[in-house]
């Protein structure tokens, strides 16, 4: 990755070409990816309250990963949302008490509606009352296809395992390699 130096981003709806170098009054660092994966990087740095701790967004394609790097309870012990209570681990309805345990009725829950705040400057479909679109049932029409997939479930394991050493990123990698047919999915890990 290289350091961004005039890249063109939209940060509250004002769009620059010179990306912020601060969100919400922590540094933020962006790096963007060269060659076949373009993953991008945006890095806030937290460790001015919270030493060694960060947050990293990466995206590459149409996918968005967020990690929170050394996340303690000091940080994010009263955080509750769409990611879950830190704490516990439990999901959670909009409400912050009805939890939630099947990941379809989450992402219902959690979908984006006309009072919420727009996160993203275009509006794309689906938009509420539209529902989103739920992804496909592993043991349906996706495990009939996976039969005619160019890339085998051992395939993607293979390339995975080359790049990868987490037993959970290599699942996590596997399965995006064979939904997405697509190798290059391996540098989003």
């Amino acid at each position: 990755d290289m350091q961004v130096k005039s890249h063109i981003f939209w940060f509250n709806f004002d769009y620059r070409s010179e990306a912020a170098t601060t969100l919400g009054g922590f540094p933020l660092t962006i790096t963007r990816g060269t060659g076949r994966n373009h993953k991008h990087r945006f890095v806030i740095d937290l460790g001015s309250k919270f030493p060694g701790q960060k947050i990293i967004i990466a995206t590459m394609k149409e996918f968005v990963k967020v990690e929170f790097e050394n996340a303690s309870v000091e940080a994010f012990g009263n955080t509750i949302g769409m990611l879950g209570d830190f704490k516990t681990s439990s999901l959670f309805a909009r409400d912050g008490k009805t939890e939630i345990d099947d990941f379809i009725q989450l992402g219902k829950e959690w979908q984006v509606l006309p009072a919420d705040d727009m996160l993203f400057h275009d509006v794309e479909n689906p938009q509420f009352p539209k529902r989103c679109v739920l992804p496909e049932d592993p043991q349906g029409q996706r495990r009939r296809r996976l039969a005619e997939s160019a890339i085998s479930p051992e395939d993607a394991e293979a390339a995975c395992s080359k790049s990868l050493k987490d037993a959970a990123d290599i699942k996590d990698c596997v399965y995006d390699v064979i939904a997405t047919q697509d190798l290059d999915m391996i540098g989003a890990f």
